[in-house]
């Protein structure tokens, strides 16, 4: 009928039960029917071409051998033995022959000794042995590796009946936390059997939060209330607003053995979790100061071959905290129980499996202090052409704005140095881009709005609409916030930096045209701003500008400040360009 998935999406599941001759008076024959499925079929159809057809070979030796000793068993027409891959055990209130299988299928699955592929699940370290007949797969990165795959969406009902029927399937009785973690590594570390299990994500902001939020509730508006958080006056994100997957928190749902893999968060922002309810949860934690030991340390583990160990960590690996410690990292373990709080500090490696289903909610925030990891952390995603969900760049010009106005404001003091490198590097792209050749330029912005009569009848440039969170390098993936690069005809965007080699390739400038939030006399000056308040001195502002302010090119360039009232009108583009 297609697979699980389109059985499900066309919910078929009647019309499967009808074909299994299931009567329609049965009770809840749907749900066992899921039930079973889940239970008996769900870990083979997760194993790979070549695993199912070594599995058949298997079975269909193991059928001739009982046939030789018993007769002939079910479907004795010739080949009928396709229709029947595995022996057949009906189930009696969801029990084989109403006995308790303390391992389920895990156990058949380990009586007929079928080796897993090397790294079909990445829940483990690189198997360092491989067979002459199966040469080892050196693409690390390859679809046969990954352990977390996309699943299909289902209701928090369905979820929890799945996570209670893999909990009966693993466990006979209610599991400790430790024996839950001693099952879950002897599965990592043996790869005897394959075990699938789900976790999911939920939009806060879609679907609700679970904290309270109406005026009337007593905590709504209490600083521990993960939607409050983000805007508390000790965190430099609510100069964001509103990010999914950043300020906006967000419910993890999972279940026995769900996995949170060793990673740390890719801007390296701290952030704060807490169990709203069901079983506990195990934290692993590696300090961010142990970086480059454990980038030593996976690269070997992992046989690399010249990937930093560290990137291997984001491809979803499951290394063994013992193993870890053996090779002299510091790993920190913690359980969290329903009603607790934990704090993941920036830049460290976290990793969580989950006791039982569980809901927790999660969202990150940030001090003054982190402003310097995370602008190094966005200049190493801008190099690797990764997609960061905010600007660095805004939210330090954001910052500079709020605080400016206040008097002895300590953040100031972290963010002048970063805003002074902010401002020559983009001073220093916009003068190389004119010596280049591209001279026509305008200006743009978030706030800019068309209010005259005439600039009503026309109908702005599709780029100059999109939101900042759109206006994306096609090459880098940064996020175009000071400026940025536009063709015209093609509405590709380009940054400073990646235009300039894209004019250097193509040797013309023809097409293009530089978009800038502030002109270079506002950035020096709000810059020189923050650097007095810091200093208190006037005489190091006069210093401050005079180291700051890059040489210009001869004053020919064709560069036109245009009125804010005429930002989104179509003659923008031939207003501000004019031949030197």
């Amino acid at each position: 009928m297609g697979g699980m998935q389109q059985v499900t999406d066309l919910k078929k599941w009647n019309k499967l039960a009808d074909m299994l001759r299931i009567p329609k008076t049965a009770q809840d024959r749907l749900a066992k029917l899921q039930e079973a499925y889940c239970q008996y079929l769900l870990s083979y159809d997760s194993l790979s071409p070549e695993e199912h057809k070594k599995l058949e070979k298997e079975v269909l030796q193991e059928k001739e051998g009982l046939e030789k000793k018993k007769g002939p068993l079910e479907g004795r027409a010739e080949n009928a033995y396709r229709l029947h891959l595995l022996p057949r055990y009906e189930p009696k209130n969801g029990l084989i022959n109403g006995v308790v299988q303390r391992n389920g299928l895990r156990g058949k699955l380990k009586e007929m000794d079928v080796p897993l592929k090397n790294g079909r699940r990445r829940l483990f370290a690189q198997e360092k042995e491989c067979t002459e007949e199966e040469p080892e797969d050196k693409s690390l990165f390859g679809d046969l590796h990954k352990c977390i795959y996309k699943g299909r969406s289902m209701s928090l009902t369905t979820f929890f009946r799945t996570a209670r029927n893999v909990m009966n399937m693993c466990f006979n009785k209610e599991p400790t936390v430790a024996e839950v973690e001693q099952e879950y590594w002897r599965l990592v570390e043996q790869r005897t059997c394959h075990v699938a299990v789900h976790c999911g994500k939920v939009d806060t902001k879609t679907h609700g939060s679970g904290f309270p939020v109406a005026k009337a509730e007593p905590f709504s508006r209490h600083g521990w209330n993960l939607t409050v958080l983000p805007n508390n006056s000790g965190s430099i994100l609510r100069h964001l607003g509103a990010v999914p997957g950043v300020t906006i928190p967000w419910l993890n749902i999972g279940m026995v053995f769900s996995t949170s893999c060793w990673s740390r968060d890719q801007n390296h922002l701290p952030y704060i979790d807490y169990l709203h309810t069901g079983a506990d949860c195990i934290w692993y934690c590696i300090p961010a100061e142990e970086e480059s030991k454990l980038d030593k340390v996976v690269h070997t583990l992992l046989q690399a071959n010249g990937t930093p160990g560290l990137q291997m960590l984001e491809s979803n690996v499951m290394i063994s905290p013992e193993v870890l410690c053996k090779e002299g990292i510091k790993v920190h373990r913690t359980v969290q129980q329903c009603g607790q709080f934990v704090v993941c500090f920036p830049g460290s490696f976290v990793s969580k499996v989950c006791c039982g289903y569980s809901v927790s909610e999660t969202v990150h925030f940030a001090t003054t202090q982190w402003t310097s990891m995370g602008f190094k952390t966005a200049k190493e995603m801008k190099r690797r052409h990764i997609a960061k969900p905010f600007s660095m760049e805004k939210l330090l010009y954001q910052i500079a704005t709020a605080e400016a106005k206040k008097e002895n404001s300590p953040t100031l003091s972290v963010i002048s140095s970063l805003l002074g490198e902010l401002r020559d590097t983009e001073l220093r792209q916009r003068r190389e881009l004119f010596e280049a050749g591209l001279h026509s330029s305008a200006r743009y912005g978030s706030h800019d709005t068309s209010n005259s009569t005439m600039d009503r009848k026309k109908k702005p440039r599709k780029w100059l609409q999109f939101e900042t969170s759109e206006r994306r390098c096609q090459i880098c993936q940064h996020l175009c916030y000071l400026s940025m690069v536009v063709q015209e005809n093609e509405n590709v965007v380009f940054c400073l930096e990646c235009a300039l080699r894209h004019v250097e390739k193509q040797k013309s400038c023809r097409g293009l045209k530089l978009m800038y939030r502030y002109d270079e006399e506002q950035i020096i000056s709000l810059v020189n701003q923050i650097c007095g308040k810091v200093s208190g001195k006037n005489s190091s502002i006069e210093n401050c500008m005079i180291k700051s302010t890059p040489k210009r090119g001869p004053r020919k360039r064709a560069t036109l400040d245009v009125p804010c009232s005429r930002l989104s009108s179509i003659s923008l583009s031939k207003s501000a360009s004019i031949s030197s």
